[in-house]
């Protein structure tokens, strides 16, 4: 009993001993954390948001390159002044610098501000990079009455797969673009018509069709009671056959500013004008051959031979490349800018009539 008693002892003893070891530490942690806490950041900066967009038409970019869009929000924790710009903060990719991007939407930046205890500041910031890469967001302070000066660092995945969507989704216009193409001028069908215009796409070809119309008969000074419609339905419908199968037309986003979205159109039209020798050639034989004709049958002649020559046009030899205007139609879609001037350039990279 008295041995089973000491090792009792013993026992109790190094138990005191681990315990006693054990509330130092604690207090020792617990002090560090105090001390951690009286060492808080000034700057609280927080990453609200990442995402790829365009580089405006100011940048000095690459055509591989794309602007990272950062929102961020900074509160003065401090008991004095804080200065905080867009100039406190730097990118890198990798080892290198990222140099700063001019975004089309100026009111956006992190613009300057002083903010006084507790208060906040927000914005974005624009840097060019390559998409895909890894990067790291670089806060310094530049307060004069701080003893050391504040560095606070942010990793941001380039390869995150939502990010990565917010980079697909800037070409959305362009192919909006390219859809509005396939249904009106190739007399097709788009599949990303619906997801990305969704407009009412009868009724637009309808009022594109009306327009061809109303266009030959001004310029031909010929009412529409004077008119072949069918032949001249026809002439259209074989256009865009022509159309469909030579000109290949290309669209890109140039640049995306809140709900605008400026993209380029280029392709080598279909040259109208080398149908004229051989198109008049054959309308002075049709006369001489058929004096008492008609005026509406000398027109339908006319339309079904400029179906045939359309069938045998070649392109142009030069590409045209005009801009276009989208706005934003609700969630990702986009619908040309009617109201735009631009918006009567559209025909120019498939039909050159001079």
């Amino acid at each position: 009993m008295k041995k089973f008693m000491m090792i009792l002892s013993l026992i109790l003893l190094t138990t005191f001993a681990a315990a006693c070891s054990s509330s130092s530490t604690s207090k020792e942690e617990s002090g560090g954390e105090d001390k951690k806490k009286e060492k808080a950041k000034v700057a609280d900066i927080s990453i609200d948001n990442v995402e790829y967009t365009l580089p405006s038409e100011y940048d000095n970019a690459s055509d591989d390159q794309l602007a990272l869009k950062i929102d961020i929000s900074v509160t003065n924790n401090g008991k004095d002044p804080l200065d905080v710009d867009n100039n406190n903060f730097v990118l890198y990719q990798g080892d290198t610098m990222a140099g700063e991007s001019e975004p089309e939407d100026y009111n956006s930046v992190l613009k300057y501000a002083t903010l006084s205890k507790g208060k906040k500041l927000e914005g974005s910031l624009y840097f060019l990079v390559d998409k895909g890469e890894d990067y790291q967001l670089v806060y310094s302070s530049t307060e004069q009455y701080e003893k050391e000066q504040e560095v606070i660092e942010f990793d941001i995945d380039g390869k995150d797969e939502k990010l990565l969507e917010t980079a697909e989704d800037l070409q959305n216009p362009a192919k909006a673009l390219s859809a509005y193409i396939d249904v009106l001028f190739y007399n097709g069908e788009s599949p990303e018509f619906e997801t990305l215009v969704g407009e009412d796409k009868e009724a637009l070809v309808r009022e594109f069709d009306d327009a061809i119309i109303e266009g030959f008969m001004s310029t031909a000074y010929i009412s529409e009671d004077q008119i072949d419609k069918q032949s001249l339905f026809n002439l259209v419908k074989s256009m865009k056959a022509a159309l469909k199968e030579k000109v290949k037309a290309q669209t890109v986003t140039k640049t995306i500013s809140e709900d605008t979205a400026i993209v380029e159109l280029t392709a080598s039209p279909l040259d109208v004008p080398s149908m004229q020798p051989s198109l008049q050639k054959k309308a002075e034989d049709y006369v001489s051959k058929n004096q008492q004709a008609t005026e509406m049958e000398l027109q339908k002649f006319v339309f079904d031979e400029m179906a045939k020559e359309f069938a045998t046009m070649k392109p142009s030899t030069s590409e045209v490349t005009v801009e276009l205007q989208l706005k934003k139609s609700g969630k990702d879609k986009w619908v040309l800018d009617a109201s735009d001037y631009r918006s009567q350039d559209i025909s120019l990279p498939f039909l050159k009539f001079d």
